[in-house]
């Protein structure tokens, strides 16, 4: 059986000194609202009417962008699980979300945000 997953955002990891002009920039592109996160490293675009958002998140350190995918899982520990059993490892754990590393070495992210709402649980 599977925990309820879905496609929540796609996460665009933004060096520090460039986060500002790249908010700037995807905003203007898509048109879509900014919304700060509760933590200020990350700022939310979205848009009425689409299930997926982009996340933009300033990196602590390093140069350049680089992007990954955050799945939203009703149950991420037992996804986390599922995905084990097919490969991926378990890199590290945040506060929401648990990264994770196909076996291909790619990096995505599995969150506790609502795969039916988007909406992250009561603290």
């Amino acid at each position: 059986m599977f925990a309820a997953t879905r496609l929540d955002q796609v996460s665009l990891d933004i060096a520090p000194d460039a986060y500002e002009e790249e908010e700037a920039f995807w905003a203007a592109l898509t048109g879509w609202s900014p919304r700060r996160g509760p933590l200020p490293e990350f700022t939310a675009l979205t848009t009425p009417g689409t299930p997926v958002r982009i996340l933009l998140q300033r990196l602590g350190e390093g140069p350049g962008r680089s992007a990954h995918v955050d799945l939203a899982c009703a149950d991420p520990d037992a996804v986390r699980a599922l995905h084990e059993r097919h490969g991926a490892v378990c890199v590290t754990r945040g506060r929401h979300w648990i990264v994770m590393r196909d076996p291909a070495g790619g990096v995505y992210c599995l969150t506790e945000r609502d795969p039916e709402t988007g909406v992250l649980p009561p603290a």
